[in-house]
């Protein structure tokens, strides 16, 4: 592992690239988490694949039909701490996959005004429920505004009716170049990134990312349930352009939180907020999960944009 993480290094820092504003066509990335062996789990980890492609369709006025597809998989140990229903023993480990579809309608009001309307219905399970009880709607509203070219910012709401119930997430997008070379972007409180543009072709900064997901699962008994997935990772990273349009990224930090808790489909919540669950009488069904260092390495292909 050292001598992979060395290699990447070297890559950084030796090859060059030019670098504009971009606009991220397709991202595929792996993440790995070194949790700490327990009594139960002697080989305890988390290990993900992300991807995405996104496709933007111009129209004369400058308005958009915005269309994205995020594949999501995580693979877990689960503490099979079975408090009332009985398992046949083979719920050793969670395999979770996630399909979400963002597409919608960006209207453009003026050159420095905007709104964003996007669906973003989400197949969330383990493959092995029907598509129906994986299905998962939601969406995004958000209004737009360029201040000059240093500051655009957004501000909206997501909404989702999570296996959990509904959840609701109040967001600020951020485009800031604050001072000199450093920078702000991100769509808090989900994700974001404080970062110094060192070069042209390389970045470095700190990067976070805070989740709140559920998933169908009922391979393991008649009944059913769903996992309620919750992370928060702090990161340093290194973003570096190795061709034209591909860059590479790689982050090193710790998960704060990661938490995967299981529940039955019936047991629900009256409302999701950030930090708050509002009448959360639920029963959890494993053990709770501690957080833990993790590497993540992404590769990135993006166009320049005007």
């Amino acid at each position: 592992m050292k001598n992979i993480l060395c290699s990447f290094a070297l890559i950084f820092l030796v090859i060059n690239a030019s670098a504009q504003k971009r606009f991220d066509l397709f991202y595929l990335g792996g993440n790995y988490n070194f949790s700490s062996p327990t009594e139960v789990i002697k080989s305890n980890y988390e290990a993900s694949i992300q991807s995405n492609l996104s496709i933007p369709l111009f129209f004369k006025d400058s308005s958009i039909w915005f269309t994205s597809v995020d594949y999501q998989y995580f693979s877990t140990p689960s503490e099979n701490f079975i408090l009332t229903p009985k398992f046949p023993g083979e719920l050793s480990h969670f395999n979770l996959h996630g399909i979400i579809l963002r597409t919608g309608y960006v209207r453009r009001l003026s050159q420095k005004q905007a709104l964003h309307f996007l669906l973003a219905p989400r197949l969330m399970g383990d493959f092995s429920s029907s598509l129906g009880e994986s299905l998962q709607m939601g969406g995004i509203v958000m209004y737009e505004k360029v201040r000059d070219e240093d500051l655009t910012w957004r501000a909206g709401i997501m909404v989702n009716n999570d296996f959990f119930g509904p959840y609701v997430l109040p967001v600020v997008y951020l485009d800031w170049k604050i001072a000199g070379k450093i920078k702000i972007t991100g769509l808090l409180p989900v994700y974001g990134k404080l970062y110094s543009q060192v070069s042209e072709n390389l970045s470095t900064g700190l990067h976070f990312i805070g989740l709140t997901t559920s998933y169908r699962v009922n391979a393991y008994d008649s009944d059913d349930y769903y996992v309620d997935r919750r992370s928060v990772d702090v990161s340093l990273f290194a973003n570096r352009y190795l061709f034209a349009n591909i860059s590479c990224e790689l982050r090193a930090g710790y998960s704060l939180l990661k938490d995967y808790g299981l529940y039955k489909s019936d047991d629900k919540i009256t409302l999701g907020i950030p930090l708050v669950n509002i009448g959360d009488n639920r029963i959890r069904h494993n053990g709770e999960y501690a957080g833990s260092p993790f590497i993540h390495l992404r590769a990135v292909y993006g166009l320049p944009i005007k």
